[in-house]
């Protein structure tokens, strides 16, 4: 529990250095709003992503994932989601974008034949060797 939507000052601190630290050193780090439930949070989602493409759209190692593991959501649901946050991360970078799918990341199928406007936007799937098999390597 806890994270940005109850403890914002507490995990920007953390996210700040972390981030600053991957720019030092060279090496890619997402910018992940880890929310189950995002669409419900569309303005915060905006407001965090507006602050964080403004700070630091202009390093090519930060991308950005707009809503990691959709859980209960349909495609149409994360997408229009999906679609009003890239806007506001565009208005300051064209880094990459991450954007999650439903059922934990697993109907990148779906995503795929119905994309999020814009360009670099990709799509994530999460693949456990021990729990996945080749339903959805198909």
């Amino acid at each position: 529990m806890g994270g940005h939507l109850e403890n914002p000052a507490t995990e920007l601190a953390k996210l700040h250095q972390v981030v600053e630290t991957a720019i030092k050193v060279g090496i890619y780090v997402i910018i992940d709003w880890h929310d189950h439930n995002a669409h419900e949070h569309v303005e915060q989602a905006k407001t965090f992503f507006d602050d964080m493409a403004k700070k630091y759209g202009k390093f090519p190692n930060v991308l950005f994932e707009t809503f990691n593991e959709p859980v209960h959501q349909n495609w149409a649901e994360v997408k229009r989601y999906h679609t009003q946050v890239v806007s506001v991360i565009r208005q300051h970078t064209d880094n990459l974008v991450i954007c999650g799918t439903p059922k934990w990341l697993q109907d990148v199928d779906v995503a795929s034949a119905d994309r999020v406007p814009g360009k670099n936007v990709a799509y994530t799937i999460h693949f456990y060797a021990s729990s996945h098999g080749e339903w959805l390597r198909d």
